[in-house]
């Protein structure tokens, strides 16, 4: 079966589910609209993100050491898994991004006012910039998509995990703050 053994299909098949699911909802009355499905892209998204995340921190990095230059040289290269994974992993924060800042608007045109969701998207600007800005152009070093030389590579690969380290300290706060604002209310 194509939808176990790959995941394209595993992927295709949980969102005809969902899909099916939303139109059973609609046949019986219920009407979740554009906002509702947003939301729930911005959560999916935004669970890529911070799973990939915590991946990175907590078994790619710790695991590095371990390894030996030859075979971080086949992680590093074209098509491998850390290079996947930053690919899943920056995109799913434009995505978290993007997804929340329409919610966020939508929500301000209805004059909502809670500051545990405008700390949380601060929080979340912030990993996202990290995440475009320091650990991207950072981890392209390292893994060697642009050329660098070995103590080059070493300062980026600090950078990089600093700001990977800094997300995840922000991570956690931020989650609070975001189910805060749905489910209750840490401030005003």
């Amino acid at each position: 079966m194509k939808i176990l053994t790959d995941h394209r299909y595993a992927i295709g098949t949980g969102f005809g589910l969902a899909a099916l699911l939303l139109l059973i909802g609609l046949s019986s009355g219920a009407a979740p609209n554009v906002m509702d499905i947003s939301r729930y892209l911005h959560v999916l998204a935004g669970i890529v993100w911070i799973g990939l995340l915590y991946y990175f921190n907590f078994v790619q990095v710790p695991s590095l050491p371990g390894v030996s230059a030859d075979t971080k040289a086949d992680l590093f290269k074209e098509g491998s898994i850390v290079r996947r994974a930053l690919f899943w992993f920056r995109w799913a924060a434009m995505a978290t991004l993007i997804l929340g800042l329409g919610l966020y608007m939508h929500l301000v045109g209805y004059g909502a006012d809670g500051w545990d969701i405008r700390l949380g998207a601060l929080l979340a600007i912030v990993m996202w910039f990290n995440v475009w800005f320091i650990i991207w152009p950072n981890q392209k070093k390292v893994i060697g998509i642009v050329s660098a030389t070995p103590e080059e590579k070493a300062a980026a690969g600090k950078l990089a995990l600093y700001a990977s380290r800094t997300n995840t300290i922000l991570s956690i706060p931020m989650l609070l703050l975001m189910v805060a604002s749905a489910h209750f209310r840490l401030f005003g």
